[in-house]
């Protein structure tokens, strides 16, 4: 279900300490009755959000069920969390850092979230201009005469990781990294997990008897310090905390349950450009503070 809350509701939503409480025990205190509860697949349907990412924001305290059912143990929410749940689904739409979403559910004022959204508009701009470089080689290759096709380009590369339990590695890589299950073969052969609309993963179940050996793959980021943060909150193993480089870049290594490890950052010179440019700081841009 597409999130059609505007900009102007965000404003609004902010201003109401009741629409905005993403925390448990909100919704008793203003009265909501039992009838005005869903579980966890109606109330994503309802918000605009997936069932995994509303157990990630639980996980992270972003957004807590407002409590669980006795006997099954199924999370539930009421609807006194919606207005919270709708603006999460807003921002996280347009990439807006899991940190920034916070303080905007904690009641930011107009001033704070016009500064957020430059920030962010500013860590867009940097990606837009590696966009346009990559349209004015495409427009300087059709203003030839003659242009010739390789059929051997390599358009997109997906690591294939060996994984001795599928399950676990799904729902780590969903609940912990914040991947989309794009596709799972019937037979359990194969899976693929997504990164917004992009397929990045392939998972194989590995069926040697001794672990399979690990890998290692460099991702670039737009904020490795705040992904970072958000990673370690949603309970993913850490075993390098992010640092600037020698090398140039800032970056931090995650490790997945077979040892499979991925080092994700940015190069730092491009953020003193885009910094100079909106009259910001590069640790400001880095760290989505």
């Amino acid at each position: 279900m597409p999130v059609t809350i505007t900009a102007t509701e965000v404003a609004e939503l902010a201003g109401s300490p009741i629409g905005l409480d993403p925390h448990s025990g909100q919704a008793r205190r203003i009265g909501v009755v039992k009838e005005d509860r869903w579980q966890i697949g109606q109330f994503a349907e309802l918000v605009g959000l997936s069932v995994p990412q509303l157990r990630r924001y639980d996980r992270l305290r972003l957004l807590e069920p407002d409590g669980r059912e006795e006997q099954s143990g199924y999370r539930y929410y009421t609807r006194g969390q919606t207005g919270a749940a709708r603006v999460i689904a807003l921002l996280r739409s347009l990439d807006m850092p899991i940190a920034d979403v916070r303080r905007v559910l904690a009641g930011a004022d107009e001033t704070e979230r016009r500064r957020m959204f430059l920030e962010h508009r500013a860590r867009l701009e940097a990606r837009l201009d590696e966009v346009r470089r990559l349209l004015e080689a495409v427009d300087a290759l059709t203003k030839e005469d003659t242009m010739t096709t390789d059929p051997t380009t390599w358009l997109h590369m997906m690591p294939r990781l060996p994984v001795t339990d599928l399950d676990r590695s799904i729902a780590y890589y969903q609940d912990a990294l914040g991947f989309r299950l794009a596709w799972r073969t019937a037979d359990d052969s194969l899976a693929a997990l997504a990164s917004g609309e992009i397929e990045m993963l392939l998972l194989v179940p590995w069926a040697g008897d001794e672990p399979p050996r690990a890998q290692e793959s460099y991702v670039y980021v737009e904020d490795p310090d705040a992904l970072c943060a958000e990673y370690r909150q949603a309970g993913a193993d850490i075993v390098d905390p992010v640092a600037s480089r020698p090398y140039g870049m800032r970056d931090f290594v995650v490790e997945d349950p077979d040892g499979h490890r991925f080092t994700l950052g940015r190069g730092e010179q491009r953020l003193y450009e885009v910094a100079g440019h909106y009259g910001l700081t590069p640790e400001t841009i880095s760290r989505g503070k």
